[in-house]
């Protein structure tokens, strides 16, 4: 069965509300992106009333991903980008394709960081409807 439901991606640090607009424009009707707390996103994502959690910051690992990492454990977090290490395609691929849920990103990198994020979650999300659990 194909899941039809719009992916659920919170959005917390920097700019949240912004950054939540950028997710949404990115994804359209396939996604609901809502600003928040860091804490009560993480928390989101773990109860799964969230699927997704991306977080902004100015090094895009300390306070971006802090609460996540703390609520979903490191497993479940990738850092996205850096000041020093851009966003890539390809990083953010391995990092979705490896079932994270939290990603952490320098701020400067958000207008790149957050499109790139969205398409490739909704494009993991196609590859894998129906596949068998």
């Amino acid at each position: 069965m194909i899941e039809n439901r719009a992916v659920r991606i919170v959005l917390a640090g920097v700019d949240a509300k912004i950054m939540a607009k950028m997710a949404q424009d990115a994804g359209g009707d396939r996604v609901q992106a809502v600003a928040m707390g860091d804490m009560q996103g993480a928390r989101l994502v773990k109860s799964g009333q969230a699927d997704y959690y991306l977080g902004t910051c100015w090094s895009g690992g300390g306070g971006a991903l802090a609460a996540a990492t703390a609520t979903l454990g490191a497993n479940l977090v990738g850092i996205a980008g850096t000041p020093g290490m851009p966003v890539t395609e390809k990083h953010v691929a391995e990092l979705v394709g490896e079932g994270r849920r939290a990603f952490g990103f320098a701020y400067e990198q958000s207008g790149v960081a957050i499109p790139m994020l969205v398409r490739e979650i909704l494009a993991h999300r196609s590859r894998t409807a129906g596949a068998p659990s």
